[in-house]
């Protein structure tokens, strides 16, 4: 049998996830009274909460809320093979593989810190992070993971420059859409951290039109990274 690449790896990972997501419904979590909707993008599942401070042509500036989430590294020189491989702890955590044994709804989005190689954005580099969002969870409730690599982090109340994309997220299509943004912020004369970015994956590949990525920069002089473990 022919081996599998990296994205096709990518595609039956996430598929399970897709056709899990519609099967179960193990722990929900209510909705503040005090907070906004989740938008549109978010599918009916929780995201993180935000405010949109100002917006630029291609772009906007978003300030997050504090929030926790569940984190691991993964490295390999391919992007899809990278993805899977952080992709599966983190879901295993979620399906009750933590200290309490507890199951989570998976909320959105799936984010992965990329590092690239330059500024011009040629490579994403083979040193990956990836997070789920944890709602109503602090870093002291949410259950100990048992997976050794795989953390539980806080991210400060943060800003960040974040544009969208629509397709299927490759590691070319990912790092041409950062380019983009970052022209675009250069072009206006905002500042941001060009040494990393992160990649925010909203849907499963069971929805084959409209998808929703995005891609998020942080702004200088604030250029401490998101979810510091």
């Amino acid at each position: 049998m022919k081996a599998m690449n990296g994205w096709q790896i990518l595609v039956v990972v996430l598929l399970l996830v897709g056709l899990s997501e519609a099967r179960f419904q193990l722990w929900s979590f209510d909705t503040p009274d005090d907070q906004v909707p989740d938008p549109d993008f978010c599918r009916g599942a929780p995201c993180p909460p935000f405010e949109v401070v100002s917006k630029g042509s291609t772009y906007e500036l978003r300030e997050y809320s504090k929030t926790t989430w569940i984190a691991t590294n993964a490295s390999s020189g391919n992007f899809e093979v990278a993805i899977s491989k952080a992709f599966v702890p983190l879901y295993r955590y979620l399906q009750g593989n933590n200290a309490a044994g507890l199951k989570l709804d998976m909320a959105k989005p799936v984010l992965t810190r990329i590092t690239p190689t330059d500024s011009s954005f040629t490579s994403t580099g083979t040193n990956y992070t990836m997070f789920f969002y944890l709602p109503n969870l602090s870093k002291e409730t949410a259950p100990a993971p048992l997976n050794e690599n795989v953390t539980v982090v806080t991210s400060p109340k943060q800003r960040f420059y974040v544009s969208a994309f629509g397709g299927f997220a490759t590691g070319g299509s990912t790092l041409n859409a950062a380019l983009r943004l970052a022209l675009a912020l250069k072009t206006d004369g905002k500042s941001f951290d060009s040494t990393q970015f992160y990649y925010g994956l909203y849907d499963a590949p069971t929805r084959l039109f409209g998808r929703h990525n995005e891609i998020f920069f942080i702004p200088l002089p604030d250029s401490s990274s998101i979810l510091q473990q």
